[in-house]
């Protein structure tokens, strides 16, 4: 196991000198990793009201602690003004014990007890516990993948409402719809979020020559009454507010 640390505050950094500035509650692996693959790395984010307490607990965990790999800050204020300060750490069975060492040093600055964590986009926290972290955050590359394709599989299945369709998602991302008396399609996924940003992501105009015209039609038929685009050699399938990018594989 590591060498946990305690590090002691400094430069005149005093217990509760942040207290009221860091959301008790912070997300783990909603952000991508800038220090290798995200199965190998779980990054931290805490939000912080203000530009300066955010570079002090950013400075106070980079300096603190041997298992940080990088800490670091948001650039500018996000729309509610508020920073994130992001930790990585490596992806091991050690990282109960790093987090909850972790969050006892900043506790010193915050004065807070009651820590909370959000898994990627969740919206609901979850009570800061050894057994919370064991029971949703994966703790090695392995158990990443499989969450992973869990959380995908089950994004999938929930945009895709209409009934009547079995959906099995590969972990190369491979899709296969299955509907009685209709055989099955095979697709690869490509990405899927709110429309308006996963929109951004398919520049260009829309495939409108009869071919395509020809797949979108079937898809329709096939999946339900779902808004269909193809873009490039993409489609781009909207439910509402939501939206899912899949590319031709067989159908």
């Amino acid at each position: 196991m590591s060498n946990l640390n305690n590090p002691a505050l400094f430069e005149g950094l005093l217990q509760t000198d942040l207290e009221d500035m860091v959301s008790e509650v912070f997300t783990v692996d909603r952000y991508t990793s800038k220090m290798g693959e995200d199965r190998d790395i779980l990054v931290l984010a805490f939000r912080v009201k203000e530009k300066y307490p955010a570079q002090d607990l950013m400075e106070f965990l980079e300096k603190g602690y041997t298992y940080i790999l990088d800490a670091d800050m948001s650039t500018g204020e996000e729309n509610d003004g508020q920073y994130q300060v992001f930790v990585e750490i490596e992806r091991t069975i050690d990282i109960p014990k790093q987090l909850e060492n972790l969050l006892s040093g900043i506790s010193q600055l915050t004065n807070c007890r009651d820590w909370r964590f959000r898994y990627q986009k969740s919206k609901n926290s979850v009570e800061f516990t050894e057994h919370a972290i064991k029971e949703n955050i994966p703790l090695t590359p392995e158990e990443y993948d499989q969450k992973i394709t869990d959380i995908k599989q089950d994004d999938i299945r929930e945009f895709f409402d209409q009934g009547g369709i079995n959906i099995a998602v590969e972990s190369n991302n491979d899709l296969t719809f299955s509907k009685p008396y209709s055989g099955d399609v095979t697709a690869k996924f490509i990405s899927i979020g709110d429309y308006n940003d996963v929109k951004e992501t398919l520049p260009g105009a829309l495939s409108l020559d009869e071919s395509s015209q020809s797949q979108m039609l079937f898809l329709n038929k096939y999946l339900g009454n779902y808004d269909i685009n193809k873009i490039g050699d993409k489609f781009l399938i909207r439910n509402g507010g939501r939206a899912i990018v899949l590319q031709k594989n067989r159908w």
